[in-house]
């Protein structure tokens, strides 16, 4: 898995599904020195909604301190 450093990354959501914990997305970042690296991470920033809604939608990765959240 790819570590990305501090700060926020455009990306693109291309498969999401349920999981117990959240909603599982995988990403991929579109713009910058990362563009192309794929990142898996779960989220609960989208429990109310159907994860296959998700499939194509684009998003911001916040990293600090190696945490990562997505920013809707």
């Amino acid at each position: 898995m790819t570590m990305l450093g501090d700060g926020t990354y455009d990306a693109f959501i291309i498969w999401a599904e349920q999981r117990d914990d959240g909603v599982a997305l995988e990403c991929t970042i579109t713009s910058g020195e990362q563009r192309g690296e794929v990142i898996n991470i779960v989220t609960s920033s989208y429990v109310a909604r159907d994860p296959l809604s998700l499939v194509g939608l684009p998003c911001t990765l916040i990293v600090r301190d190696s945490e990562i959240r997505v920013a809707q």
